[in-house]
């Protein structure tokens, strides 16, 4: 026998493929188990929620009834802190929903009120020293769609007095003056700062409570409103609501009973103000996106 042919056999390759395979495949055996089992402990960890439960949703600032809700499970990692544990039913029953919420929804805090909001609440935060006026306004000669509700605005007053005019011959005593009546214009500072509170649309509506009711809507229902004319209609303002102090309030009735007279708003720097569609800033890039497809 020749041995030497027995000492350059090489080793059989596809053993160690097996071999590799083999190992492989447990390793991936192992791994899935692990995780299966991770997710089975998961599934049997869970916490009671609320859920809503109202077909098509509620609406903003309906009032939670026992009918409204059930209890709902989910495992412990998608339960965060901010929703509503099954067992503050009690406690959520009789509160309102801050905006429109969809229905089979978990209930979050921050989605609840424990009261209903009034309309223009910053009537309820009038100084009892202050008074509202209402102002008569054309927005296309004073700001157009740039002025809002929180802007300052100087206002002046135009208005036509009859004024004598004599005339005669020189220093001559017995000269004979003749006397006339002549208009003249003058012009006077109404109001030197005062507050937009809030602005009216031709119904007499506050402009401001029209885009609260618009976020009050979903997603979809708001963007289909906002493309109507009749929204874009909504939002332009005939009039101002204005804050000011009795004495300001007492000028302007002086001259509004004048025959002739006109008024010019002017806009004032924002710095220091507090515009009030800037708590809808949302809202308010999409009212101007459609205004400009408009």
């Amino acid at each position: 026998m020749d041995i030497r042919g027995v000492k350059n056999v090489a080793p059989n390759r596809n053993l160690l493929k097996r071999m590799g395979a083999v190992l492989f495949s447990l390793t991936v055996i192992v791994v899935s188990y692990i995780v299966i089992t991770n997710a089975s402990q998961d599934a049997r960890d869970t916490v009671e929620v609320l859920r809503l439960t109202q077909k098509g949703g509620l609406p903003a600032f309906t009032v939670l009834t026992d009918k409204q809700v059930e209890t709902y499970n989910i495992i412990r990692t998608e339960y965060t802190s901010d929703m509503v544990l099954a067992d503050k039913l009690p406690d959520v029953l009789g509160k309102f929903t801050k905006y429109y919420i969809r229905d089979n929804s978990v209930l979050y805090e921050d989605q609840l009120l424990d009261e209903k909001p009034v309309k223009n609440e910053w009537l309820y935060k009038l100084d009892e020293k202050q008074e509202v006026l209402t102002l008569p306004y054309n927005f296309l000669e004073a700001g157009g769609d740039i002025l809002m509700p929180g802007d300052r605005v100087r206002i002046r007053v135009s208005y036509n007095v009859e004024e004598a005019a004599a005339s005669g011959a020189g220093g001559n005593p017995n000269a004979v003056f003749n006397s006339s009546q002549s208009s003249v214009t003058k012009t006077e500072i109404l109001f030197d700062s005062i507050v937009i509170k809030d602005m009216l649309n031709a119904n007499s509506h506050s402009i401001y409570e029209v885009y609260k009711e618009v976020l009050k809507l979903s997603e979809d229902k708001r963007q289909e409103v906002m493309r109507s004319d009749d929204f874009l209609k909504s939002i332009q303002p005939k009039a101002l609501l204005l804050e000011g102090s009795g004495e300001e309030i007492n000028k302007y009735a002086k001259y509004k009973s004048l025959d002739s007279k006109s008024f010019l708003i002017t806009m004032l720097s924002r710095s220091g103000s507090t515009v009030i569609m800037d708590e809808l800033p949302t809202l308010q890039n999409e009212v101007e996106s459609w205004i400009e497809k408009k």
